[in-house]
């Protein structure tokens, strides 16, 4: 799973695919690249290693992956990103088009705003989005809820909060949301 993180910059807040992520992508695409190097060295056909030569486009996918949202407090505006490497979709949203931020929680596979997750069929969601003023919406990120653990409604608020523009939470409970890896008190 693409795992997002917010970074605090000069010129306001960001919120793009992890560090990590990317580098334990480059990691594993130069490691397939040096077995692939070796083993054709020594005369082994790429056809019979061409489930390698489809693990290395993966990851070398992976590695060039970008999908970033900037917040930019000092031009006033939103740029987002979401492609490889050059090749994707650029958009720049200004503030004055915001109207503002949401964090909704639903149940995937159900129309019925009181469902309940289940293990196997309905799965509680998180969804993000950017609320214009025109009533259309981009999403920033939807990812179960577990998956999240906190800290997609710890980085909305966060970006909310340095962007200045206004936040609405469907559960009041996640404004409060103290996420850490020690045990309380």
């Amino acid at each position: 799973m693409v795992r997002h993180a917010t970074k605090k910059t000069k010129i306001g807040i960001s919120y793009s695919v992890s560090l990590s992520f990317t580098l334990s992508c480059w990691v594993l695409t130069l490691f397939l690249l040096w077995g692939l190097v070796i083993n054709t060295g020594e005369g082994v056909s790429l056809f019979s290693m061409w489930h390698l030569v489809l693990l290395l486009l993966f990851s070398l996918a992976g590695a060039l992956f970008r999908d970033s949202w900037v917040f930019n407090t000092e031009r006033g505006e939103v740029r987002s990103f979401y492609g490889i490497g050059p090749v994707g979709k650029w958009e720049i949203i200004p503030f004055s088009e915001v109207s503002h931020l949401s964090l909704e929680h639903f149940v995937r596979g159900s129309t019925n705003k009181d469902a309940k997750p289940t293990k196997r069929r309905f799965k509680a969601m998180v969804v993000c989005t950017i609320c214009l003023k025109d009533e259309s919406s981009r999403d920033i990120e939807i990812i179960p809820e577990s998956t999240s653990g906190g800290r997609t409604e710890a980085a909305i608020q966060a970006i909310a909060a340095v962007s200045g523009l206004s936040l609405y939470v469907d559960r009041p409970r996640d404004l409060d949301l103290q996420v850490g890896l020690s045990d309380p008190e």
